[in-house]
């Protein structure tokens, strides 16, 4: 099926005008999006970021034509991100933007924020786009990195359309799946890889009676370069993620990974059609620890809305496999979640979720297999980039519950408030692959942000956070406070 999509992808050239995307990171913004999802005024998928602001524009005023009757409450969120569209879709409209930081212990498990990364950050950026081309430039300059890479170009992007296609050069963060706190398979915890990307513009459905029950849908394969300063030098990153709405209240995904190439490993086409197609444990006909092709993740995600006491609630579910079985992936992670939004007075919107991850393999089984999620035996810096984690923010054998509070007002004021409490690196020793933590730890945790115009000068957040935690082997305990500051242009 996703090989046949890929070319229904490839050959799906309506007209269509390239523009920005939306980054993962602003959880105010993507609560709104998601609010007119469940509404019925965005068709599309909601699940991976970024996201086209072509295809949100284009639902939006689809939702207008029809003269959609939303409540009096939701037509306000409607309004916004309408106005926030048509700005961003904007022709030949050079924009210049900025952004200083400046934060004390940045939180080391991220979920869907745009919290710094260092104690220290510097960025300016340039944006423009016509009805071809878009153009996203931006530098950052990072004060006493975890990483080393005082300069940065994260956040840039060069795309060109053909059609409903877009071919796009990008240094952006992803965000892949239903959850707030945490995806199992790409999240923004990590700094975004240099990557070579195809993706849909639009998302409307196919027009022929075989696929059109799909619904609205998407798909994004993504050809990344890892850094060289790991176990396997240079590897190279691969990612696939095909959405689908067959229903305006279920949204479905299907996500692939891999770690491949690198120096001193297979590199060929042959090789990748080997990965693609899933030939590739030791064991395989022809398949040795010398040309196995590569490390790779598998799996699904899905979202269920509906209307409950009068409010839109969602369950959602992620399980992404660290190995292979049969074609399939198996010995799953896996996350699950729940939320509800509504309207506090017609001037607040807000939402609240919870959500539960098992970052181990196996972890439906009564001993879950430690030691195994994101590590490998060839790839051994495992599913890691520059000290982090592709994956969820709480590292390889977490068990984590977070709950978290959104608020926003008509004025596009924000709050956040998470709360987290769990396990970190629970399989019982010391494991140093482990870059959130070797040694195994009781974690809880509380942050609280917010977000706000001043004036015509731009924005300003402000996180402050607090976190606990107890060493699994001698029983110690230690505490932290944590804050950041952050002015962005607008």
């Amino acid at each position: 099926m996703i090989r046949l999509t890929l070319i229904a992808l490839t050959l799906a050239a309506s007209t269509a005008a390239a523009g920005p995307v939306a980054a993962p990171g602003d959880i105010g913004l993507r609560h709104e999006i998601q609010m007119l999802a469940d509404y019925g005024a965005i068709r599309g998928p909601t699940t991976s970021w970024p996201l086209a602001w072509a295809a949100i524009l284009a639902d939006l005023e689809a939702a207008q034509a029809a003269n959609m009757n939303l409540p009096v409450p939701v037509r306000s969120t409607y309004v916004r991100v309408l106005e926030r569209a048509k700005r961003e879709t904007a022709r030949n409209d050079a924009r210049f933007n900025a952004r200083v930081s400046a934060s004390e212990k940045p939180t080391r498990i991220r979920g869907f924020t745009n919290a710094p990364y260092e104690e220290g950050e510097l960025s300016a950026g340039f944006s423009w786009a016509n009805d071809h081309v878009s153009l996203d430039i931006n530098a950052t300059g990072a004060y006493e990195p975890l990483d080393g890479k005082e300069a940065r170009a994260d956040g840039s992007r060069l795309a060109v359309d053909w059609g409903n296609v877009t071919f796009a050069a990008s240094t952006m963060d992803r965000w892949w799946g239903p959850g707030w706190d945490g995806s199992l398979i790409l999240s923004n915890n990590a700094r975004p890889m240099p990557a070579f990307t195809i993706g849909r513009n639009r998302t409307h459905a196919f027009e022929t009676k075989w696929l059109s029950w799909l619904g609205p849908w998407d798909l994004e394969a993504i050809f990344g370069q890892m850094e060289s300063d790991r176990v396997v030098p240079n590897a190279q990153f691969f990612g696939m993620r095909f959405t689908f709405r067959p229903f305006n209240s279920l949204e479905i995904a299907l996500s692939r990974s891999a770690q491949w190439c690198g120096d001193d490993r297979p590199c060929g086409f042959s090789t990748f059609t080997d990965l693609f197609f899933g030939k590739d444990n030791v064991g395989d006909a022809g398949t040795t620890p010398e040309n196995e092709p590569g490390n790779q993740l598998g799996g699904f995600d899905l979202r269920w809305s509906n209307m409950w006491f009068g409010q839109p609630s969602a369950f959602y579910l992620q399980a992404i496999g660290e190995d292979e079985a049969g074609g399939l992936p198996s010995r799953y992670m896996g996350m699950l979640g729940i939320e509800t939004s509504g309207y506090i007075k017609n001037r607040w919107s807000y939402r609240w979720y919870a959500e539960l991850a098992g970052v181990s393999c196996d972890i439906v089984k009564s001993e879950p297999g430690y030691g195994c999620a994101y590590n490998h035996g060839i790839y051994e810096t495992g599913y890691r980039y520059r000290g982090r984690v592709v994956g969820h923010g709480a590292e390889s054998d977490a068990r984590i519950v977070s709950t978290g509070l959104v608020l926003v007002s008509n004025a596009d004021t924000q709050w956040h408030l998470l709360i987290r409490t769990g396990d970190l690196n629970r399989g019982g020793g010391i494991d140093i692959r482990n870059t959130l933590t070797p040694l195994p730890l009781e974690l809880d945790s509380i942050d609280l942000t917010h977000s706000r115009a001043v004036g015509k000068l731009g924005w300003l957040d402000i996180g402050l956070g607090y976190e606990q935690l107890e060493d699994g082997l001698t029983g110690d305990n230690t505490s932290d406070a944590r804050g950041f500051i952050t002015w962005r242009s607008r």
